[in-house]
Parts: C-alpha cells; sequence; structure tokens
C-alpha cells in the first residue's frame, strides 16, 4: 500500500511539472509570435503577396490587384486606429468614474494599478517593435499600445 502512494506521488509530480514546463513553453512561444506578428504597413504587401502566391495572378492582375488592396488595408488601418482611440476614451472615462468613488486611500491605489498596468503596456510595446515604441508621431491619431498579455 504504502509503495502504491509513492508511484502515484511520482507520477502527480511529473504531470504537474509537464503542466508547468508546457505553460512556459506556450506562453514564450506566444510572446514571440505576438512581437513577430506584422504591422499595419506590412499587411497590403503581405496580402498581395498571398493572393498573388495562391491565386497565380498574371502580372497585369497584380498590377490592377495591388491599388485595391492598399485602399482597403488603408482604410482598415484608419478604423483600426479609430477604434483604438475610442477605445482609449472609454477606458479613460471608466477610470475617472471609478476614481470618483473611491475613498483618497483607494484612489491612491487605483492611480498606482493603472501606472503599473501602463507600464506592462508600454514594455509590451516595446518588446513587440523590436526596441522601441513607435514616436507618437507615427502612430495613428489616438492609438495605445495594446494590453500587455498577461491581461493587465
Amino acid at each position: 500500500m504504502n509503495q502504491t502512494w509513492k508511484v502515484i506521488v511520482v507520477l502527480v509530480g511529473i504531470f504537474v511539472a509537464g503542466g508547468v514546463t508546457g505553460s512556459f513553453v506556450t506562453q514564450r512561444y506566444l510572446r514571440e509570435k505576438l512581437a513577430n506578428r506584422p504591422g499595419p504597413e506590412q499587411w497590403a504587401p503581405r496580402h498581395l503577396k498571398r493572393l498573388a502566391e495562391r491565386l497565380e495572378l498574371t502580372p497585369a492582375q497584380e498590377e490592377q490587384v495591388k491599388p485595391i488592396v492598399r485602399r482597403n488595408m488603408e482604410e482598415l488601418n484608419r478604423v483600426r486606429a479609430s477604434s483604438l482611440a475610442e477605445t482609449r476614451q472609454v477606458f479613460e472615462r471608466m477610470e475617472r468614474e471609478i476614481a470618483a468613488q473611491l475613498t483618497p486611500e483607494q484612489k491612491a491605489k487605483f492611480e498606482q494599478m493603472n501606472r503599473e498596468f501602463r507600464e506592462r503596456a508600454r514594455k509590451f510595446n516595446l518588446e513587440r517593435s523590436g526596441g522601441g515604441p513607435r514616436p507618437a508621431k507615427e502612430r495613428p491619431e489616438g492609438e495605445r499600445p495594446p494590453p500587455p498579455p498577461d491581461g493587465g
């Protein structure tokens, strides 16, 4: 009986170690995948390349499709920037409304919590962009870095 428990404990330990290792490997893989995903400036060329390869477009067709892809990808980028700006406004309004309901001590903690969130988002953006955030003048108006992968 005592030997059976030892085997069970060892098997559970192996299972837990495998789960922990798997979660770390998955987290690292997802971070790298997020960091290497194409930015909006790469959407049009990548999409055009995919269309040309999969549909076996002729050079003439490629030239006809190129402005269509470029125009619509630019519109998608504008919609994305607008959505990010609206999202930022909603979060800021929510923060103000929440802060109005808090005691001074809670407000201090809440402000610290928000600073930490913004710092994590800034670091995530640095990792994603490969070394430094885009200067504000290169970002669409109102665009903020995405939330960190741990959900904030």
